[in-house]
């Protein structure tokens, strides 16, 4: 299996798997939420039931950036038809007979380990979970099957990628664009005396007395910031770097911090972007639209087939999917 080649929509899931479950926030969301016995059973899809417990590990590994309580209905619900889709994917894999890279398996649950391992008191170890292992097991199964048959044939061609680039030019304009350096001081006599030096050697040794009497911390760097875009400095440091000039050098500027000098090193303004600068960008945003939309429907045309039983009065939030109930999925 080339794993290189893995659709987002199941990195996005995979990354769930390889999260920490029982790390501290998601321990606090489970509390937080927690209101039936974690036996109950939640889901059941065709002959198989799935328990509050299998729910909330599929939750945990997914809501450590959650931090809305009132948005709970909705990120569990859309939570929930993901675990559901997952599990209706898992089946036709099994149907394929796919089974996941035993090598892959184990050195992502190595990867866990160690990462639980750091959490753990000095000395301690983690404890491998047979449940999570089924799940990392499950989830490259499932991603086997999308590579080796679902999307296999995906492709998009570089006369599509043209052919949208030309329909879409507004998306790639560039903004303006400064590569700049800073030398900062605390005493603006020695600011002074540096832009007289600067003047006098045409710039050319910005480098150098950065390096000798900044005090920011690129400094060693000969005073590099890197490159910035319209937006990205703050308001009085953009005013003055972007009206100067490749190779000029601005007044001083005056902050809390200090006294201020800037060089810019080179200037793009903003333009329309080549076809060949943002093909390849294209080319994985087509292949990733058209990898969803087979997944989509492969999902749809097994909830036909399979039926999917949300047993509501097992969950801990209220079920408000839009898919399960389109596709005539039984809502106890």
């Amino acid at each position: 299996m080339n794993h290189s080649h893995r659709p987002l929509f199941w990195l996005l899931l995979l990354g769930g798997a390889i999260a920490l479950s029982g790390c501290d926030w998601a321990d606090r969301v489970r509390s937080f939420f927690h209101r039936e016995e974690p036996g109950s059973a939640a889901v059941t899809i065709g002959n198989r039931t799935f328990t509050r417990a299998d729910l909330q590990r599929f939750f945990d590994n997914r809501l450590s950036d959650f931090r809305d309580p009132e948005k709970a209905d909705k990120v569990k619900s859309n939570l929930l038809d993901s675990f559901v889709e997952e599990k209706l994917l898992l089946l036709q894999a099994e149907q394929f007979s796919v089974q996941p890279n035993p090598q892959l398996v184990q050195a992502m649950l190595a990867t866990i380990g160690a990462s639980a391992a750091k959490r753990e008191a000095p000395g301690g170890s983690a404890v491998r979970d047979a449940a999570l292992e089924r799940d990392v097991e499950d989830s490259l199964r499932v991603q086997q099957y999308l590579h080796d048959h679902l999307l296999r044939e995906v492709a998009v061609s570089d006369e599509q990628c043209q052919e949208y680039y030309e329909g879409h030019l507004r998306e790639y304009m560039t903004n303006d664009i400064v590569h700049v350096r800073e030398i900062l001081t605390d005493d603006r006599v020695k600011a002074e005396q540096i832009l007289a030096s600067l003047k006098q050697n045409k710039n050319k040794n910005f480098g150098d007395l950065a390096r000798v009497y900044s005090k920011a911390p690129s400094a060693s760097s000969g005073g590099d910031l890197g490159t910035f875009q319209r937006g990205d400095l703050p308001e009085e440091f953009e005013r003055v770097v972007f009206r100067l000039s490749p190779t000029s050098v601005s007044p001083i500027v005056q902050t809390k911090y200090g006294y201020h000098i800037f060089l810019v090193e080179e200037k793009i303004l903003e333009h329309q972007q080549r076809f060949y600068e943002v093909k390849e960008q294209i080319q994985e945003k087509l292949r990733l639209e058209r990898e969803r939309e087979l997944i989509n429907k492969e999902v749809e045309a097994l909830l036909k087939k399979i039926p999917v039983e949300i047993h509501t009065a097992s969950l801990d939030f209220k079920y408000i999917g839009a898919r399960l109930s389109r596709r005539g999925g039984a809502i106890e």
